[in-house]
């Protein structure tokens, strides 16, 4: 009798979980949706309710993933990116070891859609990344110089450096399912030790969203870290006015961004949001993928 009150409690968290990846056609095995699931749940309830709703055509499977979906074509895309994502970790590695010895860099991870296990050939590769207290905005423009010149050789999809945030404050300031997700999806690739100190700085208002998960078991290995000449060049900078410097680029950043951000027509009350220029944290994400994949949810319930 406790099951079934169990099972019938779980099906609104497992639709709501399924709901927001169907918004990126993106089934989910049911491990994961017990990982984002919004309830805690034992895995045995789960594996219940999932026949159930099955059964009940509430939701569908093909190939061991579950989804809203009754199209197979979902499925297979998700199996097919699979397969370009374990090419594509290797690149990410690649590239990973050489923003690793730039200055001030402290950690890095693989994020976006690659750090749920899934790409196309036309994926970016997307890096989140820990700096040093007090030089984000230093590393940012250093990394971003070099991204200018990745152009040159095809590769500057190998290197989206979308998302900064200082060590000294890692917490992140919006709390919902969408940073939530992508908090826990994070792949660590240099640095353990902080990104397991990020993990523990969001752990208490990520576990109110994804009660079951436990952060910091995905990995997908970690790259060396050899920087004799990032030392050298670290040890300059920190006697060049450092803070001074770092703000100063902060202000030459937001002034340029919110030019480009007004000339585009978009709505300037989306900008801090999408376009974090802040001390401590650096976000570039022109198409606002949070406030559209927010907003869908919400329509959709």
């Amino acid at each position: 009798m406790q099951q079934t009150v169990l099972s019938v409690d779980a099906r609104t968290d497992i639709l709501e979980t399924l709901r927001y990846f169907h918004y990126f056609r993106h089934p989910l095995y049911a491990e994961e949706i017990h990982k984002f699931l919004g309830k805690k749940v034992d895995k045995d309830t789960l594996t219940h309710t999932l026949s159930e709703m099955v059964s009940n055509n509430s939701i569908y499977t093909h190939r061991g993933m579950y989804s809203l979906a009754d199209n197979e074509s979902v499925y297979v895309k998700r199996l097919v990116g699979a397969d370009v994502a374990k090419a594509k970790i290797a690149d990410a590695k690649k590239s990973a070891a050489i923003i690793s010895n730039f200055p001030f860099v402290k950690g890095i991870c693989i994020s976006g859609s690659l750090s749920k296990g899934y790409a196309d050939e036309n994926s970016d590769i997307d890096f989140f990344i820990i700096t040093d207290a007090d030089r984000l905005w230093i590393c940012r423009s250093f990394l971003h110089i070099f991204k200018k010149l990745t152009f040159l050789v095809n590769k500057e999809h190998s290197f989206c450096m979308n998302y900064f945030i200082d060590e000294s404050r890692m917490c992140l300031d919006e709390k919902n399912v969408f940073t939530a997700t992508e908090i826990v999806t994070l792949l660590p690739i240099y640095n353990m030790d902080v990104y397991t100190a990020f993990q523990n700085e969001n752990r208490d208002w990520v576990k109110d969203f994804f009660p079951n998960t436990i952060t910091g078991t995905d990995t997908v290995g970690t790259v060396k870290d050899i920087r004799p000449l990032k030392k050298i060049f670290e040890s300059i900078f920190n006697i060049l006015f450092p803070r001074s410097l770092n703000r100063a680029l902060m202000n030459l950043t937001d002034t340029l961004w919110r030019k480009k951000w007004s000339k585009k027509g978009y709505p300037m009350e989306d900008y801090d949001l999408a376009m974090k220029t802040k001390w401590y944290v650096s976000k570039h994400h022109p198409l606002n993928y949070q406030k559209k994949v927010l907003s869908n949810i919400s329509v959709a319930s």
